[in-house]
């Protein structure tokens, strides 16, 4: 298939959950991201129904690896040498056995880690008056988020059945826990500056280097102290008590 034909394919991926719905989630966005195939491989209308058919029964997962699963689809529907019924069978166990995965892996990883710590980057710094906080958000979590989407589908187009060996080498889940004792980190600083005394001492203190130096080993700190096994509420609680002894 054409690189252009590809892209394609890849960019009706980012619209597979906009049609959700509560009975069947995520089928008629697949199913719409797979209509060219659909109408390019089937020159008749009914076997073209019958191809969309394959794709209407229930899907959901992150829909940000979904793209990785639409890729092994489209790589297994190209395959000449398999009848339709064999591929109706063979997509129906792929969807099955990766959505469930890749939705575990893409909430535990996107939405309970990256996010938290690209809003708690930009909340700090909208508190601290920078005013481009929102672009901040967006420059941490969509390059990774969107880099990991094409890779995905280009990885499920290219390995079929052994896409998943490609998303399983990333390790998402040992990164996403990485992710959460730096936001743990930062969401103790960001707990004491949110009051308006502490505020004002911090836009007042920030230029100072002892400050910036003061806050780095806070973070380091405390995601040293989570990775030997210390409640992440003791920590919290333990920096801002910390912190707000040391202005007082």
């Amino acid at each position: 298939m054409k690189a252009s034909d590809l892209s394609g394919f890849f960019l009706r991926s980012l619209f597979i959950s906009a049609s959700l719905n509560f009975t069947r989630m995520q089928n008629l966005g697949f199913a719409y991201a797979l209509l060219p195939l659909a109408r390019f491989r089937e020159n008749e209308k009914q076997r073209q129904v019958a191809f969309l058919l394959r794709h209407l029964d229930y899907f959901n997962t992150h829909p940000y690896l979904a793209g990785a699963v639409l890729g092994a689809v489209i790589r297994i529907e190209e395959d000449e040498r398999t009848d339709d019924a064999a591929k109706g069978t063979d997509v129906t166990r792929l969807k099955k056995s990766l959505m469930g995965p890749y939705a575990a892996i893409g909430d535990n990883f996107f939405s309970g880690s990256l996010r938290p710590l690209a809003a708690i980057v930009a909340a700090i710094m909208a508190w601290g008056g920078f005013i481009w906080a929102p672009l901040i958000f967006l420059l941490i979590f969509t390059p990774l988020q969107f880099w990991i989407r094409v890779r995905g589908f280009m990885e499920g187009y290219r390995r079929d059945w052994q896409g998943f060996i490609y998303i399983q080498s990333w390790d998402l889940p040992r990164f996403a826990g990485y992710l959460r004792r730096v936001s743990l980190a930062l969401l103790a600083v960001a707990t004491v500056i949110a009051g308006e005394g502490i505020y004002r001492f911090t836009a007042q203190n920030w230029p100072r280097p002892g400050l910036a130096v003061a806050l780095l080993a806070a973070v380091l700190l405390s995601y040293y102290a989570v990775r030997r096994g210390l409640s992440p509420l003791i920590v919290l609680y333990g920096m801002m008590a910390v912190c707000l002894i040391v202005m007082v």
